[in-house]
């Protein structure tokens, strides 16, 4: 599958030509741009059905709550990278319970679509990787797999827009995952990505507050084996 030469350079590079990624992708203003697409949308006086890839329940609250504005919005759980099965599932159970909440609060139907748990198939694909920081390579191919899968999903089944939550963490590149998601537009284009900054105008602190109100819970590391073991390691040496 074809990819940008941004984000080529970002999954092969090193730190230090990631940190050479253009200027002009990384100061764009994401935000804005979602801002225009929805004005244009609302002003038609119909809402578009919207494919939403969501990593986890705390992370869909907020982005959930502006794009129902907007969008017939369903929720996609499709995230192979999660280790092990039980967090896997403790994560979309906190998800589907919020959602179902959700809907009940606002008289809303919004569904929940997830596939198949595979995580002995992903990790091959991160193990070249290796444990390093989170952040670099190993994180943005996982990015990208998951988005992948996610849209393929969206554009197969015909919606509208395709669109991820993860632009909501003040961990995650808003930068490189729009820039994923342009350039799986090129592949799948009977559905259009949604560019979004929704950690912008404190769409973060929003989220953790509505989290907080739904008593969810929310895990303290990211999803893969690699992860787990880093913060193992940060929770051993706390304790020295």
């Amino acid at each position: 599958m074809p990819i940008s030469m941004l984000l080529k350079k970002n999954i092969d590079s090193s730190l230090l030509e990631m940190q050479c990624l253009s200027m002009t992708e990384q100061n764009k203003n994401y935000n804005l741009e979602y801002k225009n697409i929805v004005k244009e949308i609302d002003n038609k006086g119909i809402k578009p059905k919207l494919f939403l890839h969501a990593c986890c329940g705390p992370c869909l609250t907020y982005p959930l709550t502006e794009l129902v504005n907007h969008f017939d919005v369903t929720v996609g759980y499709i995230n192979q990278n999660i280790y092990p099965k039980e967090e896997y599932d403790r994560r979309e159970e906190t998800l589907r319970r919020f959602v179902k909440e959700f809907n009940e609060e606002n008289n809303l139907n919004v569904e929940v679509i997830s596939l198949p748990y595979d995580y002995d198939s992903f990790f091959p694909l991160i193990e070249k990787y290796g444990p390093i920081r989170e952040g670099l390579e190993r994180c943005t191919f996982c990015h990208w797999y998951r988005m992948n899968k996610a849209y393929k999903y969206a554009n197969d089944n015909h919606y509208e827009y395709f669109a991820t939550v993860m632009t909501v963490s003040s961990k995650k590149p808003s930068a490189i995952l729009n820039e994923i998601g342009i350039s799986l537009n090129k592949e799948y284009t009977n559905t259009k990505f949604l560019v979004s900054d929704f950690k912008k105008e404190d769409g973060q602190l929003k989220g953790i507050r509505i989290a907080k109100a739904h008593n969810m819970y929310r895990q303290d590391y990211c999803g893969c084996s690699y992860s787990l073991e880093a913060r193992k390691n940060y929770l051993k040496e706390k304790k020295l």
